[in-house]
């Protein structure tokens, strides 16, 4: 495979690589350096080109992970779930299923699950019975089999001049092997030493390589990769619609962590942020205009503004991330501006005696043109960024995308709806006071 690899335009090295950390030695790993940004296609594109080369040896059941500055492990997929139940064998096989649901979804790929039964091993089967009838207990036998076939506890210490080193006890590796040495071992009981076979059967068989738990279950993890043209949040609705395809039993669940629960706490996050600034906008206008109606007219058009951005994501092929969802934030703060500009020109106005609607068409004539200025200084200046030119501007620029649609797009419908709202409040305001001094009128005639 490294040598087809090699072969891939923007490649400029293949490195393969033997099992590493946490993985079994029936596992290896090919590094693929690729050439910078600008001499290539993106990541993610030659993820797939790699995955096509990869198809020819589906027998190995390759999968393309990318690095991140976390580090390489799976841990940090973008699609993660985690699997849990008290059954470690029930969780295989429910783990194998929503796996097969998994790989029908097109905007998943690379599917991975971290857990499997088949890893060879020698298993002590302790007759429970008949180990309590002898005083021998269970944690004796685990701590006896342990000190010798793990050799990882120390025994002692080893002094050589100012040097100390540890000290620990492990069988030969033929005897490790030999299920025969072992069950001559001796475990400690009520009535002296006896030996394991005596309380235990040891047997060949298959059982997990790592055992994972979270929240004081097991734990199984099952990874993917979102698709090229797909986006998380699509990838992690359709892994949602693959889990509700699969029956769990009462006591096994399924929780998304990773990317994806950074994602949903993101967008509940998002959402409180412009809540509470929307909020702070219009305390702050409030006082400024000393009005409660008048900050309510410039944040109407704050709503215009969302559905335009969205337009302008969609329109370049970019999707709603972290970074557009601050391109929303900023934007909130940036058109507001266009309705200050208007309605404190008005209020001006009126003050001098000017009639209503005399005053709305000149604020509006005289503030058009700063409008228009700062409008395009703030597109000109986020034009660089919205080029996206250099390592990782494609993810800056939706910021700037963001930004420039939002604001060019509502321009000209929030340039009509203040001084049309402005209009209505302010008839309104004359309609009540006409009512109350009528009433007052004829109160006074009635006394």
């Amino acid at each position: 495979m490294s040598k087809k690899l090699e072969k891939i335009d923007g490649v400029t090295a293949v490195v393969p690589a033997t099992a590493g950390f946490l993985q079994r030695v029936t596992m290896a790993q090919i590094y693929v350096f690729l050439k910078p940004q600008g001499e290539r296609a993106s990541i993610t594109e030659m993820g797939q080109k790699v995955r096509e080369v990869a198809k020819e040896f589906a027998f190995a059941r390759p999968r393309v992970t990318f690095p991140n500055i976390l580090g390489w492990r799976d841990a940090f997929a973008p699609i993660r779930l985690q699997l849990l139940g008290p059954d470690i064998s029930k969780l295989v096989g429910f783990a194998k299923s929503i796996n097969a649901e998994l790989a029908k979804e097109p905007s998943i790929v690379d599917i991975k699950v971290n857990l499997n039964l088949n890893n060879p091993e020698l298993q002590v089967n302790i007759d429970r019975g008949l180990a309590s009838d002898l005083g021998v207990r269970v944690s004796d036998v685990a701590n006896s089999v342990r000190l010798l076939m793990s050799g990882e506890d120390q025994i002692s210490t080893f002094k050589e001049d100012s040097e100390q080193y540890p000290v620990m006890m492990r069988l030969m590796p033929h005897q490790r092997d030999d299920k025969n040495v072992l069950s001559r071992l001796l475990v400690p009981s009520a009535k002296g030493l006896i030996r394991l076979d005596s309380v235990a059967q040891l047997e060949q068989g298959l059982g997990p390589s790592r055992i994972d738990r979270f929240n004081r279950q097991f734990s199984v993890g099952i990874y993917g990769n979102v698709a090229l043209g797909s986006s998380l949040g699509v990838a992690a609705a359709a892994a949602s619609d693959a889990i509700s395809r699969v029956s769990l039993p009462p006591g096994y669940r399924v929780a998304f962590s990773g990317q994806v629960k950074v994602l949903e706490e993101t967008t509940s996050n998002m959402l409180l942020a412009i809540g509470l600034a929307s909020i702070f906008m219009y305390m702050v206008l409030a006082a400024q205009f000393e009005s409660l109606i008048h900050p309510l007219i410039i944040l109407s058009t704050l709503p215009l503004s969302i559905p335009f951005a969205l337009i302008a994501l969609m329109a370049t092929g970019r999707t709603m991330n972290l970074f557009s969802a601050l391109g929303v934030l900023l934007l909130l703060g940036i058109v507001k501006k266009n309705g200050i500009l208007q309605i404190d020109y008005m209020n001006r106005l009126r003050e001098q005696g000017i009639p209503l609607m005399q005053a709305i068409i000149e604020a509006n004539s005289v503030r058009l043109r700063p409008i228009l200025m700062t409008t395009l200084s703030i597109v000109a200046g986020l034009i660089p960024t919205a080029v996206g030119i250099g390592a990782g501007a494609g993810q800056r620029s939706a910021i700037a995308i963001t930004i420039i649609g939002g604001q060019m797009l509502c321009l000209l419908l929030s340039l009509l709806v203040v001084p049309v709202g402005y209009a209505f409040v302010e008839d309104a305001k004359a309609w009540f006071a006409r009512r109350s001094g009528a009433a007052k009128v004829e109160a006074w005639q009635t006394n």
